[in-house]
Order: C-alpha cells, then structure tokens, then sequence
C-alpha cells in the first residue's frame, strides 16, 4: 500500500477558515492508510495554525506524527519511505512544489483539489473560485509543468458533497465532538450563505479517493494550464486523472464509521 504524504491548510480548530480538511485528514488517520507525514501550508489558515490544528487532530487520532511545517516538507528526504508515496495536498501548492525535486523520484501521484469542469473558476461569479491554484501561482504553475502523475478533483464535482447538521450529530465519541463542536460555525455560515443542506466537503472528496476509492469515478484525460490558473480539461498536453463523480452516499457512510471506530465499544 502507497504510504501517504498530506499536506494541508488545515483551519479546524480556528476561528475561519474552511473545516472540510480537517474531516478528510481525520478519515485518512482513521483509515489505517500509512501516513508517512502530515504537513501544514498557509491557505485557509496561516501556516503555523494550520499546524497546531494538525497536531490537536493528530492526537485525538493517535497518529504520532512526524509533522512537518512548510519548508520542512523539502528537506526530511529521511522520510520518505523506500514504498511509494502518494501526496494528497489539500491545499495551495506551496510546499508540494518546493519538494518537487524530491518527490520526482518517490511519488507515485499527486491528489490535488482545483479546476473546474462547468466554468474557468477563477472570478466570482464564476463560482467557485480558484483558491488552491491561485494562492500560489507560481506553486501550482510548477506542479503542471512537472512529470508528475495528477489526479484533479475539480471544485464544481466536489461541492456535491455536503456535510450537514445530520451527518455531523451521529459522530460519536472525543473525536465526534471535536469535529462537531469546530464545524459548527462553518455549518453557521453555509445555511446564511446557501441555506439548508450542509457545508461543502471538497478534501473529503479527495481523501476519498484513498479511503473509499471504489465510491469514486475517474477518466484519463489531459489539461492545459492557462496564464490566470484556469485548467481546461481535454486540451493541452499534460496528462491527469480526472474525478467526474462519486457515491455520496456510501463516502459518508465510510467517514461516519471512520470517525466511530475511535469509540470505546
């Protein structure tokens, strides 16, 4: 099994800031998939909360790190397993790019969130707006133009999984709590913002695609990386794995027994 690399923006535990990679990062230590590091990225959060809400998370998971910060991610080449690694970066891609001369010779795939299919994404209201890719530009620029294989999970696929009230109130235990008391606000702004129905759970998409791959649908394709970070699908030359859908229904259910099984019984 692919030993897993995560890098993320991580703002469960702040004051703003979108929750959703915290639930995919808990699903993912929860999972029993080799966690070779988790790492933290300015974006949602600085990068210094970021890691702080990695390392409360982590526990809670019983995962005992290592937790790398940034620039880190590039220089503990000691890490990397002599398996492959898979690097799911749920966030801008900084410190993937960084690592870049390093991960050319250990990574088998590099999961990242942005794109879309239905629109170029990078205005309002040209919805949603491209936030990993144009954090940092040059970052993302760097990670197309590598040889790297890429599997997008475009934002516009990605929305369709919503988190809400119901699905938040049946997870159990010290973990359930946690997850549940830190999304409440982001739970808060999504019915002001779009009314009933839940939040958007982009990452756990993307960490889906680890933990539940079969609930999960893809195409071989290409893309073409413009000036302003829009990603035209079936143009250009740079091949990537595309996500085009997914089984809500049975992702949720994975998460919520995830999360659960960190209960007594």
């Amino acid at each position: 099994m692919d030993s897993l690399l995560i890098d993320t923006d991580n703002a469960l535990g702040s004051r703003s800031g979108d929750v959703d990679d915290g639930l995919a990062i808990a699903a993912l230590l929860r999972s029993g998939v080799p966690v070779a590091a988790l790492s933290s990225v300015g974006g949602n959060s600085s990068e210094a909360e970021a890691d702080r809400n990695n390392r409360a998370l982590g526990a809670l998971c019983g995962y005992p790190g290592p937790y790398l910060r940034g620039a880190d991610v590039a220089k503990r080449l000691d890490l990397w397993p002599p398996a492959p690694l898979r690097v799911l970066a749920l966030g801008p891609l900084t410190n993937v790019a960084a690592a870049l001369p390093a991960l050319r010779s250990a990574a088998t795939e590099v999961v990242l969130v942005g794109g879309n299919i239905s629109s170029r994404g990078r205005f309002p209201p040209l919805w949603p707006h491209e936030f990993n890719l144009t954090k940092d530009r040059e970052a993302a620029r760097a990670v197309f133009a590598s040889d790297l294989p890429l599997t997008v999970v475009p934002l516009d696929v990605a929305r369709r999984l919503r988190v809400g009230a119901p699905e938040l109130a049946r997870l159990e235990g010290t973990l359930g709590e946690y997850i549940r008391r830190h999304s409440t606000r982001w739970l808060r702004r999504s019915r002001w913002l779009h009314g009933p129905g839940g939040f958007s759970a982009f990452d756990l998409l993307a960490a889906a695609t680890v933990f539940t791959p079969a609930a999960v649908s893809s195409e071989e394709t290409t893309a073409r990386a413009h000036a302003n970070l829009w990603l035209e699908f079936g143009r250009g030359g740079r091949p990537v794995r595309l996500v085009r859908g997914f089984d809500g229904a049975v992702i949720l259910e994975r998460f919520e027994s995830l999360i659960n099984s960190s209960c007594p019984q």
